[in-house]
C-alpha cells in the first residue's frame, strides 16, 4: 500500500496533535474528519481540505478509508472502533481502549475475525526513558525486580473536563500498561483505594501482587496545583535486588525562571525541531502507519496488551467499590 487514506474520529484536545504529527507522514492522507458537533467537524475539514461529518458510520459510507485514527472520550471508544473494524479498516485508538471490559474483549475479538489491524495508544512504549528502563531489566542489570512504584499527578484544573471517568481510566493505565510491559504477565491479586474531593473521586492508590512475589504500587490523582511548573509530576521507580531504576518529571532538564513564571516543559512526548515534530507520538503514529503499509501486526502495541489494562483496570474499580482485593486469574477479573 502507497498511501493510506486516512479518517479521524473525535477532534478534541489531543486532534490537533495527531493532525500535525500525521501531516508529516508522507504516506498519509487524512481524507476525512468526523465529531459529533457539526461546527468543529467543518471547521477542521475546511483547514484540511477533507469530508467533514457528524457520523461514524455515514462517513465510512461515503468515504474510502484504509484505517480510522479514533480520539473520542473514552466511553465512546466502542461504537467508532467497531465500525471502523467492521467496515474493514485498520484502527488506531487513543488509551485506554475502552471503558467497559466486555466492550474491550469484543473490540479485540473483531479485529482477530476481521484480520484488522488494532492498536491503542499507549505512548509511553515509545519513550526512550521508559524504553531504556525496559532494556536495562531485560539485560539483567538490576537482577531480579522487587517492587515497582509509579506516581502520576495531573493539575487539579484538569479535572473537570476528564472527572467524566474514574482517575485509574484516565491517568493509572499509563502506569498499569507500564507495569504489565515490564512484567510481561498480569498480576495474581490488586487492592485499591480511593479518594474523593467535593467534586468526585480524584485520587486513586493501588498494590498489585505478582505470581513471582513482585509488588507494583501506584498513586495517580488530579491534585497537583496550577502553579506546578510542569504539565505532570510523574515518578516510576524499579527496585531490583542487584540495582534501581528511575524515571521522573520534572526533571530540570530544561527549565524556564522569570520573576512571575518557572517552567519545566514537557520534552518528551512531542518535540519541534526545525519545524519537524519528533518525541514519542510521532514514533507511535508512524509506527501504526508502517504496519497498516505492511500489513503487518505490531509486536509492540499488541491488542492484547492493551486489554490486560483493562482487566487491571476493571479489577482496580471493583477493589475500591468492594474495599478488598480482587483475585485475577486466567485472563479475567
Amino acid at each position: 500500500m502507497e498511501q493510506i487514506r486516512l479518517g479521524i474520529v473525535g477532534l478534541g484536545r489531543f486532534a490537533k496533535q495527531h493532525i500535525e504529527c500525521l501531516k508529516q507522514i508522507p504516506e498519509v492522507i487524512i481524507a476525512a474528519v468526523c465529531d459529533i458537533r457539526g461546527e468543529t467537524a467543518q471547521a477542521f475539514g475546511d483547514e484540511l481540505g477533507c469530508g467533514s461529518y457528524t457520523d461514524v458510520q455515514e462517513m465510512l459510507r461515503a468515504e474510502s478509508l484504509d484505517a480510522l485514527d479514533v480520539l473520542t472520550p473514552e466511553m465512546n471508544h466502542y461504537e467508532a472502533v467497531m465500525a471502523g473494524l467492521e467496515a474493514g479498516c485498520d484502527v488506531f485508538v487513543e488509551k485506554p481502549l475502552a471503558s467497559d471490559l466486555t466492550e474491550a474483549e469484543k473490540m479485540v475479538g473483531t479485529a482477530a475475525e476481521r484480520g484488522r489491524l488494532l492498536m491503542v495508544g499507549h505512548v509511553m512504549r515509545f519513550d526512550q526513558r521508559y524504553l531504556q528502563m525496559k532494556n536495562a531489566i531485560a539485560r539483567g542489570d538490576i537482577g531480579r525486580v522487587r517492587s515497582i512504584y509509579a506516581r502520576r499527578s495531573d493539575k487539579r484544573e484538569y479535572f473537570g473536563l476528564y472527572k467524566r471517568s474514574p482517575v485509574v481510566l484516565i491517568l493509572g493505565v499509563h502506569d498499569i500498561d507500564q507495569i504489565l510491559w515490564i512484567k510481561d504477565e498480569l498480576p495474581i491479586e490488586v487492592y485499591a483505594k480511593n479518594s474523593c474531593s467535593p467534586e468526585g473521586e480524584d485520587m486513586v492508590c493501588a498494590m498489585m501482587t505478582f505470581a513471582d512475589g513482585t509488588v507494583a504500587m501506584m498513586d495517580s490523582n488530579w491534585m497537583t496545583p496550577r502553579q506546578w511548573p510542569a504539565p505532570q509530576d510523574q515518578y516510576m521507580q524499579i527496585m531490583g535486588d542487584e540495582g534501581v531504576l528511575r524515571v521522573q518529571h520534572p526533571d530540570e532538564a530544561f527549565s524556564l525562571c522569570a520573576e512571575q513564571r518557572y517552567e519545566v516543559p514537557y520534552l518528551y512526548t512531542s518535540r519541534d525541531i526545525y519545524g519537524r515534530l519528533e518525541g514519542p507520538l510521532m514514533s507511535e503514529l508512524s509506527h501504526f502507519v508502517d504496519c497498516v503499509r505492511g500489513s503487518a501486526p505490531s509486536s509492540i502495541l499488541r491488542p492484547e496488551d492493551a486489554l490486560n489494562v483493562i482487566r487491571v483496570t476493571t479489577a482496580i474499580l471493583r477493589s475500591c467499590d468492594r474495599g478488598q482485593p480482587v483475585s485475577i486469574g486466567s485472563g479475567s477479573v
